[in-house]
């Protein structure tokens, strides 16, 4: 702990300190996250250097949008596709991969509560592929004379599509029957080749459909869409073995570790530790309680997180939510901060009301976890420096308090 005692002039009374304390922190796996119901789909795979592989694909249901549905007499099949939105992508996405449809063999239940790493059986083969697959977010697409937002577009089997525009009329009556049809997809990527990003797809859009193109013995160029709807959960692989997260989480230094991982997609979140705080007077009220957080200089393979989370580690070693979250002085915003001349990008927090109530006892002093924001559907990860040597590069928690 660094104490401060010029804060003050000599006609001040009114008490005020500051101390600085430098904190430990660790890395640990995440625990598998709730993802039923998810509105950004992910959709690829990437190597970090220090986070090792991710892969990431998504289960979804697709729902009728009228009941009693009819192709009309003759109806054949053109072709057919399945399209999502873009929300935009993680990392530079340039490395073409190669993606895959398919149809699912058991049930996705409204009801029941799914994670991020549940996997569901599936057919196979695919019922659609798109190989050497580079996304372009930019440019807007035109099909049969009509322009569209740019957007993913997966070619679908004729069989795949024949199933459905052929289907006897008791299967297209409502969604209970139909789901009995079409229980739902996966939409995936291969393992080989591996890319160098991730893409975000909005599953809500009305761009996010299966779309059947036919004729039938009245008319020409039809068309009908069938939304994805209903039951859409996030699935994630991540492997770490031979990467630093590994060595990190596995074999940590019991005095705390000089990196900590923070990774998305269900990945890794930071644990960070208090020193002793008995070096504090009793009776303080607490002003400002800032920790500051500074991305590591070599952390450059990926963009680091808009924005991170933090919360209190309780007494069964939960998350909980503190006090100062959702107000305007809580922080966990990045910035990028000159430092000797070197810009560092940084996140703080103001942690007043949450301090106050651990240095009066009202808390155990468990320290914190520090996690990716919406870790469900964002894979974003950063690398944060704890130095054993460059105070710039340090964890630090800045408490400035008054003497009662």
């Amino acid at each position: 702990m660094i104490e401060d005692t010029n804060l003050l002039t000599g006609d001040d009374n009114l008490n005020l300190a500051k101390d600085t304390f430098y904190l430990r922190c660790f890395s640990e796996f995440q625990q598998p996250l709730n993802s039923n119901g998810v509105s950004v789909g992910v959709l690829g795979n990437m190597t970090d250097p220090n986070f090792g592989k991710t892969f990431a694909g998504f289960y979804t249901q697709c729902r009728l949008s009228a009941n009693n549905v009819s192709f009309g007499t003759g109806a054949v099949l053109d072709s057919a596709v399945i399209t999502f939105a873009y929300n935009g992508k993680y990392g530079k996405f340039d490395q073409p991969v190669n993606l895959a449809v398919y149809e699912l063999n058991q049930d996705l239940v409204d009801s029941l509560t799914y994670k991020t790493t549940d996997a569901f059986s599936v057919n196979i083969p695919p019922v659609g592929t798109l190989n050497s697959f580079v996304p372009n977010t930019t440019d807007s697409i035109h099909v049969y004379g009509v322009s569209y937002p740019a957007h993913l577009r997966i070619p679908l089997t004729n069989s795949f599509a024949n199933k459905i525009l052929l289907a006897d009329s008791s299967y297209l009556v409502d969604n209970t029957s139909f789901l009995a049809l079409l229980k739902g997809l996966y939409v995936t990527t291969a393992s080989n080749p591996t890319g160098n990003g991730l893409l975000y797809l909005t599953l809500a859009s009305p761009l996010s459909k299966i779309t059947l193109y036919y004729h039938n013995a009245d008319e020409d160029s039809l068309s009908y869409d069938i939304p994805v709807s209903g039951v859409r959960v996030n699935h994630f692989d991540n492997i770490y073995t031979g990467s630093p997260v590994y060595t990190s989480v596995n074999s940590p230094n019991v005095n705390g570790e000089t990196k900590m991982y923070v990774q998305g997609g269900a990945g890794v979140k930071g644990k960070i530790q208090f020193p002793d705080l008995d070096s504090l007077p009793k009776k303080i009220s607490i002003n400002k309680a800032e920790l500051i957080l500074s991305q590591s200089a070599g952390d450059t393979a990926y963009s680091a997180p808009l924005v991170l989370d933090l919360f209190r580690i309780d007494e069964t070693g939960t998350a909980q939510k503190l006090e100062d979250d959702g107000l305007a002085h809580f922080g966990g915003i990045r910035v990028t901060e000159s430092v000797d001349g070197e810009s560092i990008i940084r996140y703080k927090f103001n942690i007043k009301k949450y301090f106050q109530k651990l240095i009066e006892g009202k808390y155990p002093n468990n320290g914190f976890y520090l996690q990716i924001l919406g870790a469900n559907s964002n894979t974003e990860r950063a690398v944060i420096a704890n130095s054993s040597t460059d105070e710039k590069y340090k964890i630090t928690l800045v408490v400035t308090y008054t003497k009662l």
